[in-house]
């Protein structure tokens, strides 16, 4: 098995898109495939990949609109948009069974492909993410609306962007958020520097209603959440455990939404120990 420190980088066309993605392990391993969640992008998950490759192939994917991968003429941003993408990649890949991990709308992004190729996921893991959000709901709309209108905020620098990311990520070491700054970052002509995700995606993200979907995924699914976060509510996820067929749920204490940023050894212990059942 490789023990590489960084991942291989790679692009593929898929539905006239662009993609983006990192990879580690040896190619012939069984394949894990990770899913970032909303605004990030595919090197969030370099603490837990680096934990995985000894063992797995490890598949991190810019989904569109994010990071290095493309983005749509329209704002397409919706789960079946996402879904569709999946499905196309994991032809183009030629993946057979894999699992699955995916935080917030990642999560959901995985949660519906579950659903519909109970196939093809072994192992299911959706990190404090609701299978129903409502839209027109969201305490960010306003701001995520101007956002699309009139493009990304220009910033000093990282430390600029430090300091914006630090309001919605209390419990977030600085390391991992310079990590993730590093990687959401572009640089402009001038000097200064600008956030290279497509403006549109907050706003025009349209996730779907899994309630439904959830009694058609077969694969064991481990629910995590962050036991500082308010996204995943007890009520919601005992409805989420009662509905999955095979599901458990770990509520890691001191991490916040971003649980595997949060407190990744934490995160790593629970999904090998899932893993191993």
């Amino acid at each position: 098995m490789t023990t590489a420190v960084e991942p291989r980088e790679h692009a593929i066309e898929a539905r006239r898109l662009r993609f983006h993605y990192v990879e580690w392990g040896d190619p012939d391993a069984p394949v894990i495939l990770m899913l970032h969640g909303l605004s990030s992008m595919c090197r969030i998950w370099d603490t837990s990949a680096r934990a995985f490759q000894d063992r797995y192939r490890v598949i991190a994917l810019d989904q569109r609109g994010h990071g290095e991968s493309g983005w749509p003429d329209e704002p397409d941003f919706t789960t079946d948009d996402y879904v569709a993408d999946l499905e196309a990649l994991v032809d183009a890949w030629g993946l057979d069974r894999f699992d699955m991990i995916g935080l917030s709308m990642g999560g959901m992004n995985s949660i519906a492909y579950a659903a519909r190729h109970p196939d093809r996921v072994t192992h299911l893991v959706p990190i404090d993410i609701p299978p129903a959000i409502a839209h027109d709901k969201r305490p960010s709309l306003a701001l995520d609306k101007h956002i699309a209108e009139h493009g990304h905020p220009i910033l000093d620098g990282p430390d600029a962007a430090l300091a914006l990311s630090r309001l919605t990520n209390q419990t977030t070491s600085d390391e991992a958020l310079l990590h993730r700054i590093s990687h959401l970052l572009k640089r402009l002509d001038d000097g200064k520097y600008t956030y290279k995700y497509d403006a549109r995606v907050s706003y025009f993200w349209n996730p779907s209603d899994l309630w439904e979907e959830l009694p058609k995924v077969t694969a064991p699914v481990l629910m995590v959440r962050g036991g500082k976060s308010q996204v995943l509510s007890d009520r919601t996820a005992q409805r989420m455990l009662d509905t999955f067929p095979d599901a458990e749920l770990v509520t890691v204490p001191e991490a916040g939404h971003t649980v595997s940023e949060d407190t990744p050894q934490d995160f790593i212990a629970a999904v090998e120990t899932f893993f191993s059942k």
